[in-house]
């Protein structure tokens, strides 16, 4: 969808509607698409950037049932068990929650 964009961006046809189009397709704002589209101009690719995230296994799916839903519990068993585990942090956490 955004090489399409960038195609009708580049030769000057490019509203706002096919924006809003898009961003309600995929659930993001028109922001985003456009920050897409001013990212695939600077780098010359359209295609999606692969996000780097932590996979939460099965057995972490399992361990937060078993804590009623509570990140803060399910960290406190993980951590019970010793093994060299560490809670992905996002860079807008806070420095204190860091660990």
């Amino acid at each position: 969808m955004v090489r399409r964009l960038l195609e009708r961006q580049q030769a000057g046809e490019l509203a706002t509607r096919p924006v809003r189009v898009v961003a309600e397709t995929v659930g993001v704002s028109e922001r985003t698409v456009w920050r897409w589209l001013e990212q695939a101009k600077a780098t010359g690719r359209a295609e999606a950037p692969v996000r780097q995230g932590y996979a939460v296994s099965d057995e972490v799916w399992e361990l937060l049932g078993e804590a009623g839903g509570s990140v803060s519990e399910l960290r406190r068993r993980l951590v019970a068990t010793g093994g060299d585990f560490r809670m992905p942090v996002s860079a807008a956490s806070p420095p204190r929650v860091r660990t």
